[in-house]
């Protein structure tokens, strides 16, 4: 029995000595070294994180022109969630002073979602000095649709939350065509 112990022990200390103290640490990939790096640079890294962790998957390839690439392309697909929302929205209601706003607030993302196609465009050409403005007028269009639901606090639908949201999104989209447009002056 006291070999048998002895055994057990000596096996034991080498199963520890040869398993590697990384072992339980998760290595962090480059795309994902990249993906937090841009998310530092937003207001709100933890929703940024959010976002992105929950479409990892489409970041097979992290150079900043691609990230920038599907970052508008998930804006768009927020802005047309919630324009499409505003939408049902208007048709449903029956209080007029909010018809008017979930129409004003349609007419927002649409707009919104046609500077951020632009930008879209403008990165798959190659033509990146219009994209700053054009997110800066998105920028606007959120802004607008705010202002619209900051000034009474009658909100049913919770187009505020769903405003800081999108904003979230446009801020990725800041910051990560930002990050093209340095790194293509530099070149």
């Amino acid at each position: 029995m006291d070999c048998s112990l002895h055994r057990i022990i000596s096996t034991a200390l080498i199963f520890m000595i040869t398993i590697p103290s990384s072992l339980g640490h998760r290595d962090i990939s480059q795309t994902e070294r990249n993906l937090r790096d841009l998310c530092s640079l937003t207001r709100n890294s933890t929703e940024c994180w959010k976002i992105i962790k929950s479409e990892y998957g489409r970041f097979d390839d992290t150079d900043y022109r691609s990230v920038a690439g599907i970052v508008i392309d998930l804006a768009i697909a927020k802005a047309d969630e919630i324009h499409d929302k505003l939408n049902r929205l208007h048709e449903d209601s029956r209080n007029d002073e909010l018809k008017g706003k979930y129409l004003s607030c349609s007419k927002n993302y649409n707009d919104a979602n046609r500077n951020l196609d632009l930008a879209k465009r403008n990165l798959i050409s190659n033509d990146y000095r219009n994209i700053p403005v054009q997110i800066n007028d998105t920028l606007e269009e959120l802004r607008s649709c705010r202002r619209a639901f900051n000034n009474d606090s009658f909100d049913p639908a919770h187009i505020g939350n769903r405003n800081r949201e999108f904003g979230h999104y446009v801020d990725i989209v800041k910051v990560a065509t930002d990050r093209l447009l340095r790194e293509n002056d530099r070149n």
